[in-house]
């Protein structure tokens, strides 16, 4: 099951804006919150490209959501030093 940064965050015991600011610091996320482009494609980390129509004006935005995948939560665990706090949700 994939799951959002904040999903993960509570799995492994972290406020979200900690996490990011953690993967922030591992180079994991860019500056902008976007997945790093040297994490792209190894599978643990994907962007999730979603889109939303703007009001009346009918004008769609484009942007990418970080999922993380089943490898990438022991990954992001491990290399963060925590361990997973329920390990039954991670399953």
């Amino acid at each position: 099951m994939n799951r959002t940064l904040d999903e993960t965050a509570a799995l492994l015991g972290l406020k979200p804006r900690a996490f990011r600011a953690k993967l922030r610091e591992l180079h994991v996320l860019a500056k902008d919150g976007t997945l790093a482009s040297h994490h792209r494609d190894q599978g643990n980390l994907f962007a999730d490209p979603r889109s939303v129509q703007i009001g009346k004006s009918g004008q769609v935005r484009h942007y990418a959501v970080v999922m993380v995948t089943e490898t990438g939560v022991s990954y992001l665990a491990k290399k963060l030093g925590v361990t997973i706090a329920n390990k039954e949700a991670a399953a």
